[in-house]
């Protein structure tokens, strides 16, 4: 017997993975606040509309109302329905190169995700420094770092070297050492993990995708940003950082390891048992090596890091490392492109409005009868706290760099030395809970670690890092 039309619609609701609830209470506010809010402020009503839309959607990423990509359509469906922008405006963000540039890091991460490089490298530090807590740490730190570059995606890195280095570190460990439990040694490497992915997200422009976005905003206020002057500027404090991690997670994770000198065997073995480089993974590292000169290079030779990110994907797919058809048929890759595009599409539309400016102005007149230094204090430890309401480094970029380097600069503050500490909180505060970025949720996934410490874990690192950070910035600049 054919079911009721009513009921027809009642289970497609249901299997539609939506949480209506949320989304009516979010709605409901949000109409609200468009009715209301046009009274009190200077915004124009379009502008208002605009800037409710886009705070209700990042509010619903947030609750996970549903799929991210569904909530931007809805935002872009609201906005043009309610004549608060053009349609065009909506998609206005696939026109810029970041989206683009995203798809293709993200194909060639697929390169040395897909090898053994990565834990080669890893096995070998491990096989002459493994031989205590210590010594495994730096070993695993030296191999993020080394990798950085290389691989411009910390998600990558995360999901292809970090988790597997943490889980079958943590299972030998924790069965292998008397008194050693394997959520001790589980917590410590996961924290390790997420803090040498986000040191080499900070130390490299091509570490970490978002860091485009922020060279690319920048150019606004008259500053350029190259591979070569990111480093100059990142190296110091996260040299500083990256020594003292390892000393910190063991006052804070008590993880009860000294003696792991059977590790070294281990390591050893597992090396042998990767076999020689293979002639593909000889490619990959002459491809990426080359990517890397070129990279350090840009600002001499003139090439865009987009046109290098090209190059290697040319070469590996006319070479058979890289399947056109595995790229287009990946859902993981594409899903990520029409999200960034999304959110700056609806940045751009803040921008129009000037809703952007509407915010740097209203954060400028709070502290402008401030000391400068204490508004450069005030402006960078909101923007690095404020980051713990966001779920990747794309959306908090694209929502906060702009607004807080412009009532930096409307008060006074160094152009220059502001966008630069911004661009390191940008990294720096992926340690401040698992859901901030997609590779703490990727560490978190192994359950090694709770989100209540994670967090007490996550602002103790942070509060190391600021200090650092802060008297790098007092001395130098």
């Amino acid at each position: 017997m054919e079911m009721s039309f009513a009921l027809f619609i009642k289970e497609s609701i249901n299997k539609s993975e939506v949480k209506f609830q949320k989304l009516a209470i979010i709605v409901f506010i949000a109409s609200i606040l468009c009715i209301i809010l046009p009274d009190y402020t200077v915004l124009s009503p379009a502008a208002v509309r605009m800037l409710v839309i886009f705070i209700s959607t990042m509010v619903g990423i947030i609750l996970e109302v549903c799929n991210p990509i569904i909530l931007l359509l809805l935002a872009v469906t609201c906005a043009s329905l309610s004549k608060t922008i053009d349609v065009k405006m909506g998609f206005s963000g696939f026109s810029n190169t970041v989206p683009w540039l995203l798809f293709v890091v993200l194909s060639l991460a697929k390169t040395i995700s897909s090898s053994t490089l990565g834990l080669r490298l890893a096995y070998l530090f491990m096989k002459y420094f493994g031989g205590s807590i210590l010594g495994l740490s730096y070993s695993i730190l030296l191999t993020e770092v080394l990798i950085g570059p290389l691989l411009p995606s910390n998600t990558a890195r995360a999901a292809s070297l970090d988790m597997p280095l943490v889980k079958s570190l943590t299972q030998y460990i924790s069965c292998n050492t008397k008194n050693v439990s394997e959520k001790s040694i589980g917590s410590y490497l996961s924290f390790l993990g997420i803090c040498g992915n986000a040191t080499s997200s900070g130390l490299f422009l091509t570490a970490m995708l978002s860091n485009t976005l922020i060279a690319e905003a920048v150019t606004q206020f008259g500053l350029n940003v190259t591979w070569t002057n990111w480093f100059q500027y990142m190296i110091l404090p996260y040299f500083i950082f990256l020594v003292l991690i390892p000393f910190m997670l063991q006052l804070i994770c008590k993880p009860k390891v000294h003696n792991l000198s059977a590790l070294k065997e281990l390591a050893a073995k597992n090396y042998k048992e990767l076999g020689a480089i293979t002639n593909q993974e000889k490619l990959i590292i002459f491809v990426f090596l080359g990517m890397l000169i070129l990279w350090i290079l840009s600002e001499f030779l003139h090439i865009p890091i987009m046109t290098t990110a090209l190059i290697g994907l040319c070469i590996f797919i006319f070479t058979g490392v890289l399947n056109i058809k595995d790229i287009l048929s990946n859902y993981g890759t594409f899903s990520s492109v029409v999200l960034l595009g999304l959110i700056i599409s609806l940045v751009n539309c803040l921008v129009d409005l000037k809703v952007i400016e509407w915010f740097s102005g209203i954060i400028s007149n709070s502290v402008c009868n401030f000391d400068k230094s204490i508004v450069f204090i005030i402006i960078t430890g909101i923007y690095y706290f404020a980051q713990y309401f966001f779920t990747s480094e794309s959306s908090k970029i694209i929502a906060l760099y702009v607004p807080f380097l412009s009532a930096g600069v409307a008060v006074g503050i160094d152009a220059r030395v502001l966008a630069i500490t911004l661009a390191a909180f940008s990294s720096a505060s992926d340690v401040l809970a698992s859901h901030v970025c997609p590779s703490g949720l990727t560490l978190y996934s192994a359950g090694y670690l709770s989100f209540k410490k994670w967090m007490s874990y996550g602002l103790i690192i942070a509060i190391c890092f600021l200090t650092i950070w802060y008297t790098y910035i007092g001395i130098f600049f």
